[in-house]
C-alpha cells in the first residue's frame, strides 16, 4: 500500500482481515454512493485502509509521518486531512451501506427465534480543549453529574444479543447558542452534506433521532424494535417511531407522565398501586396493557411491565412496549440486548480512539473521524462472529491485532534473513566457519547505513 511507509511492515494476518472486511462488503463502492471521488492523489479507498490501521499500529498519523518515509507520508498526511474535511462526502449513506450489508451476513448466520432491535443512547465526546471547533458546545454530563466542552454523540445501532453494529450517528450540539463556544464556518454551502448534517447538529436529539429512523427503514434493517433507555421513553417520541414502523421498548422514569386504564389516568407509581400483583417468583411483578398519549391527543395501547429492581430489593424498575402481543419474558428479555450499545462505547473510548486521534477544527472532520471508527467497531464484530469463542471480547481483539501488527518488524526480518543466509553459504560452499562469517562481515558493510543500524540494534537486544 504506497500510502503507508514502506519502512514499516507489519503481520499480514492483520492486513488482510481488514482488507478482507473492505471487499466482502464492498467498502469501495460504499464510498462511491456517498459521493467520496478521487480527484487527485490517492483514491479514497486507500485513505480509508489507512485510517482503519492506524489504532492498531499503537501510534498517531503525525508518529508516523516522522518514522516513516517523509517524502511520501508528508503528502498523505495533507490527502487524508483534506479527506476528512470534505462537505460533500455523505458520511450518513457510507455508514448505513456498509452497516447494513453487515447485517445481511450477521442476519443470515442468526436464528428465526432470535429477535433482532435497534438500539438507541448517546454518549459524551468530550473536547475539553477545542476553542475554536464548529459547534462544540457547553454539554452536561449525566455520569460527572457537571458541564464539559464537546458533542453530545447520539448513536443508533443493530444488534441480534451477540453482534452490535453502529448504523448512524450526529454529533449533537447545543440549540441555544450562549452554550456554544464556537459557531459553524460561514464558507460552509448549506446544500452540501456537511451543511446539512451541521443543521442537524442544532435540532432537538429526537427529531434527529427519527431522521436516522426513517433512514433506517429505507435502508431496510433487519428489525423491528426499537430500544433505549428512560431518556428517550417518552408517550409522543415512542408514537412518532411507531408512525414510521418501528415498535418501542424502554424503560420508564418515575415521572408525572400519565397512563391510562379504564378510562382514568394514573402515574407510573399509582398504577402500580392500584393494580394486584403477582405472588411467588415470578420474572416480573406486574403486567398491564395501558392507552398512552401524544401532544396531540391521540392514543395507542401499550404493555407496561414492572420488574424488581436487583440493587433495591424493594423498589421496582417498569419497561413499556408498544407491541402488546410480546409476553413479559420476551420484553425482558428484549431489553437486555440494549446493553450491547453501552460496550460499544467503552471499547470505542478505550480502544478505537473516539476521542484524541485527531485535533482538527471542522465539524465534517469529527464526523469523518466517527465513521472511521464505526468501521473498526464492525471489524471487530466480523471477527468475532467468525470466531467459535463468542466469549472473546471486542477488547480482547484489539489486543490481539495490535500484538499482531507488532510480532514481526523489519529489523527482525533483516536479521532472521542474515542468519539464514549465513547457515545456507557455510552449508553449500563447504567453507570454514570463519571464512562465512568474514563474507557475511563484508556483505553487512556493504548494506545501507540505516539497515545497519537496525539489524545491530536488534543484534545487541
Amino acid at each position: 500500500m504506497k500510502i503507508i511507509a514502506e519502512s514499516l511492515v507489519y503481520e499480514q494476518e492483520l492486513i488482510s482481515s481488514i482488507k478482507g472486511f473492505i471487499k466482502n462488503f464492498s467498502v469501495g463502492s460504499a464510498l462511491r454512493q456517498s459521493n467520496a471521488y478521487k480527484c487527485k492523489g490517492y483514491s479514497p479507498l486507500s485513505i480509508v485502509l489507512y485510517l482503519l490501521q492506524l489504532v492498531f499500529m499503537r501510534m498517531s498519523m503525525y508518529r508516523d509521518s516522522i518514522n516513516g518515509e517523509k517524502s511520501v507520508v508528508d503528502k498523505s498526511r495533507d490527502a487524508v486531512y483534506r479527506f476528512m474535511r470534505s462537505n460533500h462526502i455523505n458520511w450518513n449513506t457510507f455508514l448505513f451501506t456498509v452497516a447494513t450489508r453487515v447485517c445481511v451476513w450477521v442476519d443470515s448466520l442468526t436464528s428465526e427465534e432470535r429477535m433482532s432491535a435497534m438500539v438507541l443512547d448517546d454518549t459524551l465526546l468530550e473536547r475539553p480543549f477545542s476553542k475554536k471547533l464548529e459547534l462544540v458546545s457547553r454539554v452536561f454530563d449525566h455520569t460527572d453529574r457537571k458541564y464539559k466542552r464537546g458533542f453530545r454523540s447520539l448513536f443508533l445501532g443493530w444488534t441480534d444479543g451477540a453482534t452490535f453494529l453502529p448504523m448512524a450517528f450526529r454529533h449533537m450540539s447545543s440549540s441555544d447558542e450562549k452554550n456554544r463556544y464556537c459557531e459553524s464556518s460561514e464558507n460552509t454551502d448549506n446544500r452540501t452534506f456537511g451543511g446539512r448534517a451541521k443543521k442537524e447538529a442544532v435540532m432537538k436529539s429526537t427529531d434527529v433521532a427519527l431522521r436516522m429512523l426513517g433512514d433506517a427503514k429505507k435502508y431496510g434493517v433487519a428489525a423491528k424494535y426499537v430500544l433505549f433507555d428512560s431518556w428517550f421513553t417518552h408517550p409522543t417520541f415512542v408514537m412518532d417511531i411507531h408512525g414510521i414502523g418501528f415498535h418501542s421498548v424502554g424503560r420508564l422514569k418515575n415521572s408525572k407522565t400519565r397512563y391510562w386504564l379504564n378510562e382514568q389516568a394514573y402515574t407510573l407509581k399509582e398504577l402500580y398501586a392500584s393494580c394486584k400483583k403477582r405472588r411467588g417468583r415470578s420474572k416480573y411483578l406486574l403486567s398491564v396493557v395501558v392507552s398512552i398519549q401524544n401532544n396531540t391527543g391521540e392514543r395507542m395501547q401499550a404493555r407496561i411491565v414492572y420488574v424488581r429492581d436487583r440493587s433495591k430489593r424493594k423498589n421496582w424498575i417498569a419497561f413499556l412496549c408498544t407491541d402488546t402481543e410480546l409476553s413479559e419474558e420476551q420484553i425482558i428479555e428484549l431489553y437486555g440486548k440494549r446493553w450491547s450499545i453501552e460496550v460499544f462505547f467503552k471499547t470505542c473510548k478505550s480502544y478505537l480512539r473516539f476521542t484524541g486521534e485527531f485535533q482538527q477544527i471542522s465539524y465534517a472532520s469529527i464526523t469523518a473521524h466517527t465513521s472511521i471508527v464505526a468501521i473498526r467497531y464492525m471489524i471487530f464484530a466480523v471477527e468475532q462472529r467468525k470466531n467459535t469463542d463468542l466469549r472473546r471480547t471486542p477488547g480482547d481483539l484489539f489486543h490481539m491485532f495490535t500484538d499482531e501488527a507488532k510480532d514481526i518488524e523489519l529489523h527482525e526480518v533483516l536479521a532472521v534473513l542474515i542468519n539464514e543466509l549465513t547457515k545456507l553459504v557455510c552449508g553449500v560452499t563447504g567453507l570454514d566457519d570463519s571464512v562465512c562469517q568474514k563474507l557475511m562481515d563484508e556483505f553487512f558493510l556493504s548494506l545501507p547505513s540505516h539497515i545497519r543500524c537496525l539489524v545491530s540494534k536488534h543484534s545487541s537486544a
